[in-house]
C-alpha cells in the first residue's frame, strides 16, 4: 500500500496557479503593469503544468517502473 504526499502537492500546484492567475493577473491588469501581468501569468501557468507533469511521472512510475 502507497501513501504519499504527492496528490496534495499536485493540488496544491493546480490551487496556488489558478489562484496566481485569477487574482494577480486581475491585480496587475488594473493597476496596468504590463510585465508583471505577463510574469503572472507566466508563473500561474507553470504552476498549473508543474501539476500535470507531476501527475505524468507519477502514472509512468507506478505503471513501467514499479
Amino acid at each position: 500500500m502507497y501513501i504519499g504526499y504527492l496528490n496534495y502537492v499536485i493540488v496544491i500546484c493546480w490551487v496556488t496557479g489558478g489562484l496566481i492567475l485569477l487574482t494577480d493577473v486581475k491585480a496587475c491588469r488594473n493597476a496596468s503593469l504590463k510585465k508583471e501581468k505577463t510574469v503572472s501569468k507566466l508563473l500561474g501557468w507553470i504552476n498549473i503544468s508543474i501539476g500535470f507533469g507531476l501527475i505524468a511521472a507519477d502514472f509512468i512510475y507506478t505503471r513501467f517502473m514499479w
